[in-house]
């Protein structure tokens, strides 16, 4: 009898032991299992942009791969607003009612918007704002991101050194665009610095601005083609009058340079939207708040040369600087016409 209790006794301890080693094995699975779920969450990103163009959809593709690299599964609600705020309004108002993980919003009336319509625990990445503070999104505790703006300091020093003999700086932009009044603030007050006097013409829209071209090209040795939407959207334009009278343009952004524009100087949108993807990492994948990271200036200047223009205009460019430029073959073409959509290469 005392055997046979033993047995039950010995055989009951081994089947506790068993049921406690598959408990520690269910929990080890449990746990491996929900690592495993949160590794492979796929986060819903809303992402907006004012107009579809090449600049701006450089700076979404940018956004995407910095995310990629990362290592973060994302599915992406692309929403482009055709150049209408109000439809903008919308799409932020669509995001924050689907409850997105994140928005990325490409240009200041697109941030401007995420900002206003986007619920305040809804995290906002925005790329390619000239200047953030007027445009209302410093110090907004869901809303971070990276700044455009235009190395001015950087481009004088560089005209100083192609046009040693250059005077008179021409820049036209539209006057109702903020981000524009700012620069040109920016390259008056720089400009004397380098020995430069700035001639500037204000227009109020597209059609004012071939006239203001005539004048300006004129008074000016060069053109410098700021970030502003109404230059953008006629800059074949602007190459036809200033190709005319052999004078250079000096773009801040690369889409200058590839449209036929003699040189650019600034951080390309891939890039400054590459830096916002990988913020938009540090949120998602490490926890950060928005209000945890600061708003950044992308400086990653890159020099690029339209080759057929330089040539057209018989500018010979110093070893010192040609040793740093990439060479674009493209030229745009010389008639007149005007871009009917916006090229907002910054918008800002």
């Amino acid at each position: 009898m005392k055997k046979i209790m033993r047995g039950v006794l010995l055989f009951g301890m081994l089947g506790g032991m068993i049921l406690a080693c598959g408990n520690k094995s269910n929990n080890s699975n449990n746990s491996t299992n929900s690592q495993a779920i949160k590794n492979e969450k796929v986060y819903k990103i809303g992402v907006s942009q004012i107009v579809d163009h090449p600049a701006l959809n450089a700076a979404k593709q940018g956004f995407k791969d910095a995310l990629a690299k990362a290592g973060i599964k994302a599915d992406y609600d692309d929403k482009i607003a055709n150049n209408e705020m109000s439809n903008q309004t919308l799409i932020m108002q669509q995001f924050s009612s689907d409850k997105k993980d994140l928005v990325y919003a490409i240009t200041t009336p697109t941030a401007q918007a995420a900002k206003n319509q986007v619920d305040k625990n809804i995290p906002v990445v925005f790329a390619s704002v000239t200047d953030p503070k007027s445009a209302g999104l410093v110090g907004i505790s869901n809303v971070t991101g990276t700044s455009g703006a235009a190395p001015v300091e950087e481009n004088l020093k560089l005209m100083k050194e192609l046009f040693p003999k250059a005077k008179n700086i021409g820049i036209i932009y539209n006057s109702s665009e903020q981000n524009s009044v700012s620069e040109v603030n920016n390259l008056k007050r720089l400009a004397p610095k380098y020995g430069f006097n700035v001639v500037d013409k204000s227009v109020t829209n597209g059609t004012e601005l071939v006239s203001a071209a005539n004048l300006v090209v004129k008074q000016a040795d060069l053109l410098y083609a700021i970030q502003d939407n109404t230059v953008a959207s006629y800059i074949s334009a602007i190459l036809d009058i200033f190709n005319r009278e052999k004078k250079p343009i000096f773009g801040t952004n690369n889409i200058y340079s590839n449209a036929g524009g003699f040189i650019s100087q600034g951080t390309t949108d891939y890039d400054i939207g590459y830096r916002s993807g990988e913020i938009a990492a540090q949120i998602l994948k490490d926890g950060k708040k928005p209000n945890e990271i600061p708003i950044e200036n992308v400086k990653d200047l890159k020099i690029e040369v339209n080759k057929q223009n330089m040539e057209l205009l018989g500018i010979k460019i110093p070893e010192s600087i040609s040793k740093n430029v990439k060479f674009v073959e493209k030229l745009q073409s010389t008639k007149l016409h005007k871009i009917t959509h916006l090229a907002v290469i910054v918008l800002v």
